[in-house]
């Protein structure tokens, strides 16, 4: 005991050379050597460095990951929201059917005017909420894979397809399968013909003439912002695949 007390500060006049982190390095997986500081071949550093929150707008061309499309975002954003309200009009025509005089069941079923029902409400499943999420896989593709995010006037054309793309449809589709619900429950409860081409001011025979009617126009209207939406975010689509063609060749 009293050698090693005597000996110490020689023992540690032996071992100052070797710096104190030497004792805290892990040889690693990729690392070849275990005196490296370096993380080059580390894949778990790479991969966490290549994506910053701070830089979203700028995209690293040799990341191995894909950058934040923001326009997919929006797109998945806007199928959100239209799943929500297909969800509420289904709770609701499914409250109809059980509780309701004639019931959406008995409505769809009975044909005439309640194919209005039919057709907006399937239309609006798939050109809604079905319609946004695959769009959005389109800008996850074009800003993602292919490094071409939107700026300019391909900006423009984006916002236009999302605003009268989803503004558009839904309005058309509400339009036609509302119509169509209360049209079969006004020929349910006055008994008027669903065909009758008597007096416009006579309610019990006025089905097509006072409730259907009036809205062929709003929804042709709504339906052509739609189809304007579409071709916008094409044009939108292809100005900005061609750039990411230039830059790439």
């Amino acid at each position: 005991m009293f050698f090693l007390t005597k000996r110490t500060h020689l023992l540690n006049v032996m071992y100052a050379s070797y710096p104190s982190e030497n004792n805290m390095k892990t040889i690693d997986g990729n690392r070849n050597t275990p005196n490296r500081t370096e993380t080059d071949n580390d894949a778990t550093f790479q991969l966490a460095s290549e994506r910053r929150p701070s830089t979203v707008v700028g995209f690293k061309t040799d990341s191995s990951l894909a950058p934040w499309s923001k326009w997919a975002n929006r797109f998945v954003i806007a199928a959100i929201v239209q799943g929500a309200l297909g969800a509420s009009a289904t709770a609701f025509l499914l409250y109809d059917s059980q509780y309701g005089t004639p019931g959406a069941a008995k409505i769809v079923a009975g044909g005439g005017a309640g194919n209005w029902l039919t057709v907006g409400y399937l239309g609006f499943i798939i050109f809604g909420p079905l319609a946004a999420a695959v769009t959005s896989l389109f800008y996850q593709h074009l800003e993602s894979n292919l490094r071409a995010p939107y700026t300019g006037i391909s900006n423009v054309f984006a916002w236009l397809h999302l605003v009268l793309m989803n503004v558009g449809v839904t309005s058309a589709t509400w339009l036609m399968w509302i119509g169509g619900w209360r049209a079969v429950n006004f020929i349910s409860t006055t008994g008027s013909s669903a065909f009758c081409k008597a007096n416009p001011t006579d309610n019990s025979c006025s089905v097509h003439v006072q409730i259907l009617g009036p809205l062929v126009t709003p929804i042709a209207v709504f339906a052509v912002m739609a189809i304007l939406g579409a071709f916008a975010g094409g044009i939108g689509y292809l100005m900005a695949w061609r750039r990411s063609m230039k830059a790439s060749a």
